[in-house]
């Protein structure tokens, strides 16, 4: 992803109220697209594909806080699309945008109602069930694997060893996969 912006906020309901309250945001949106979805891991990811600006994925992730929840949210440019000057500033607003939906949805000031999915991730257009939520999807667009392209990966324990990786510490970082397939997101 390029030009990402990230936030984690945190929400005073359970975490899977608040995953269905991300989920139905997601799925009332003009021009979104769900292309992997987890129900019992809380993670979601998204193309917002709009019509004057280039496209954005979107990643979220809701973990639970004791009787709280935490949503960690990713969002960034499509880096098959040309750079633009105001990428960054169309990433941040969008993702002011989405946690402030995620809020009224919650307090019921706009409800979303939000249908089930099954757990998956696409494969060009085939959905193929997502079993490990710890286990990152190999989504697929077009002929082009996303996970490439450098979809975040938030971290993790086991991951703290690994040689290869560009963004160590609390930060998200790309996931790694030996020398060759590190990305610096650029």
């Amino acid at each position: 992803m390029r030009s990402v912006k990230q936030d984690t906020v945190a929400f005073a309901q359970p975490a899977d109220t608040v995953f269905q309250a991300a989920l139905g945001v997601v799925q009332n949106a003009k021009n979104h697209h769900v292309l992997a979805a987890h129900n019992e891991g809380r993670k979601l990811v998204v193309r917002e594909k709009p019509k004057m600006s280039n496209p954005k994925f979107l990643q979220v992730w809701v973990e639970e806080a004791g009787a709280s929840a935490r949503v960690q949210v990713a969002v960034g440019t499509d880096p098959r699309t040309p750079k633009a000057l105001l990428d960054g500033r169309a990433n941040d607003k969008f993702l002011k945008g989405f946690v402030a939906d995620v809020q009224a949805a919650l307090d019921g000031s706009a409800p979303t109602p939000a249908t089930p999915v099954p757990n998956h991730f696409l494969q060009k257009k085939t959905e193929v069930p997502w079993t490990d939520p710890q286990q990152d999807p190999e989504i697929e667009l077009d002929g082009n694997i996303l996970a490439l392209y450098g979809l975040w990966q938030w971290p993790r324990p086991s991951d703290a060893g690994c040689p290869h990786e560009k963004r160590p510490g609390p930060e998200p970082r790309f996931r790694c996969r030996g020398a060759a397939g590190v990305s610096d997101g650029t």
